[in-house]
């Protein structure tokens, strides 16, 4: 899986396989994601997202948890998408 991370605050495109890190109050991190399955010879590519659950203590853990699930759901190329601050990621144009 090549790993494209971007510069905080900006967004992936909706395209794109990725995960969303978010800096919430009080310091916590949310993890969010979409990505194209495409385990599985036989089987058609599927969309599969990753919404709300466990805050995590730090960017790193939140981005650990994230890459390791884009893994099990065999993204090939995988944006990370990170909140500057504690502020939203814009929406996409």
């Amino acid at each position: 899986m090549d790993i494209v991370k971007l510069p905080p605050g900006v967004r992936a495109s909706e395209e794109s396989d990725c995960i969303r890190i978010q800096e919430m109050p009080g310091g916590r991190y949310s993890l969010g994601g979409s990505v194209l399955s495409r385990c599985g010879e036989d089987e058609a590519p599927e969309s599969v997202s990753l919404i709300g659950g466990d805050l995590y203590a730090t960017y790193e853990d939140a981005e650990g948890a994230g890459l390791a699930w884009a893994s099990e759901h065999c993204a090939e190329v995988l944006y990370v998408s990170r909140s500057a601050g504690t502020e939203p990621l814009p929406d996409v144009a």
